[in-house]
């Protein structure tokens, strides 16, 4: 028996992630670790052996150090609105403070041949994990070997195809990706139409679990001013919790 933990994107609401995950950990030990956008960094860190007050930690020293500030104008359409440098630090925070220490999995996409890809934890450098957060419009778009990516959640918020794919017999994803405005959706779709749908674990042996109410808008996901980390954090470990009490996940999910 395989197990994967698959994180999704969704900005700052990936602190929901990290309860979640917290609760989790505590029944569930989990073999791969696959993540996209902000559910790479979650990932890299609980792959890396990070406890859930160690992660916890990062997130509420990075929502405390300052406002996002903006690019305007912008010199390179590619480079994104928001100013990369807070950002960046917390990439290359997490990126330096673990290594896997088990089987995990960025997911970036294409932005050219609109592919999204798996990099392995060994090949895995803070620009990975920045190009597999890379929104685009907003942040700056990575070119890595000749290649340029953008987000990993570009084509599909929760990549459970990766899971399919690293041959994991158990599935658990948590997504925390907001409904997107109308306009994002009415441009991605013929996108996602483009490059078909790609495989899924089957049903019975997936558990995806997301947010029991509201954690805000876009405004609260995307900048760092509106975010209220701690409280998304515990709301994670309650709604995880929730999950075990109402049998979302059995028993037959855990040690």
């Amino acid at each position: 028996m395989k197990r994967a933990l698959v994180l999704s994107g969704g900005g700052l609401f990936g602190a929901w992630q990290v309860g979640a995950w917290s609760r989790l950990s505590e029944s569930i030990r989990f073999d791969a670790v696959i993540g996209a956008s902000i559910g790479s960094l979650n990932g890299w860190a609980i792959a890396g052996g990070a406890t859930p007050s160690q992660l916890g930690a990062k997130w509420i020293e990075a929502a405390a150090s300052g406002r996002l500030k903006f690019r305007v104008p912008l010199r390179r359409p590619l480079d994104g609105i928001v100013e990369f440098s807070q950002i960046e630090g917390f990439i290359r925070d997490v990126h330096s403070s673990f290594r896997p220490q088990q089987e995990y999995y960025a997911v970036l996409t294409d932005l050219l041949r609109l592919r999204p890809q798996m990099v392995a934890g060994d090949h895995v450098s803070w620009r990975h994990l920045a190009a597999s957060c890379a929104l685009l419009g907003l942040l700056p778009q990575q070119r890595i070997d000749r290649v340029l990516y953008t987000d990993g959640g570009f084509l599909g918020a929760l990549p459970l195809w990766a899971a399919l794919r690293c041959q994991a017999t158990q599935t658990v994803g948590l997504n925390v990706m907001p409904r997107m405005p109308w306009p994002v959706r009415a441009t991605l779709k013929p996108l996602r139409a483009l490059r078909g749908r790609p495989g899924k674990p089957a049903r019975e042996q997936t558990v995806v679990l997301g947010p029991s109410r509201p954690l805000g808008g876009w405004r609260q996901a995307f900048l760092w001013q509106q975010a209220h980390v701690a409280d998304w954090i515990d709301q994670g470990y309650q709604d995880a919790h929730s999950a075990f009490l109402d049998g979302n996940i059995s028993i037959a999910d855990c040690f």
